[in-house]
């Protein structure tokens, strides 16, 4: 019985520390992950270093339904994606463990057909531009030109607040 019972206990323990762990990290999301900036990009000279961020998951385009997504258009070679491209990827390490996609989209190299309509959707035709999607897929905000880390956190959490 005494083994029974502490077995019983060390799977009560084993449930607790896995909810407790779940709550704290919160929902994951696919889609762009482990965000980097590229090596070699230029932040003074337009020159084409390929795309400013390196990532994995990039061409995972579905939008899930009850998350926030944030999308961010650029191109390679613009010094204003490259400034950009910066805050995006201290944004991407702040939000770490909230429940927001992130897509990278090349605008004149869309990844696959999701990217393609994502452009079509809701790009805006200047570089860099950046747009959050509500739960609903409905654009929270968004705006076109480089923005400040603080501006870009602030309409994230607004978003992930609604």
């Amino acid at each position: 019985m005494a083994a029974t019972s502490k077995s019983v206990l060390t799977l009560a323990l084993l449930a607790a520390a896995l909810i407790l762990t779940t709550l704290q990290t919160g929902p994951q999301a696919q889609a762009a992950d482990d965000l980097k900036l590229k090596k070699g990009i230029s932040f003074n000279d337009d020159t084409d270093s390929g795309f400013p961020i390196d990532a994995t998951h990039m061409d995972d385009m579905q939008l899930d339904p009850g998350k926030i997504s944030f999308i961010f258009y650029g191109a390679s070679g613009d010094l204003n994606t490259n400034r950009q491209a910066k805050r995006l990827v201290d944004l991407y390490k702040q939000s770490n463990g909230k429940a927001v996609k992130f897509f990278l989209i090349d605008v004149d190299h869309p990844i696959n057909a999701q990217a393609t309509a994502l452009i079509k959707n809701h790009y805006k035709g200047y570089i860099p531009f950046e747009v959050i999607l509500d739960k609903n897929g409905k654009v929270a905000w968004s705006q076109i030109g480089e923005v400040e880390n603080g501006i870009l956190n602030q309409q994230l959490e607004r978003a992930l607040a609604l």
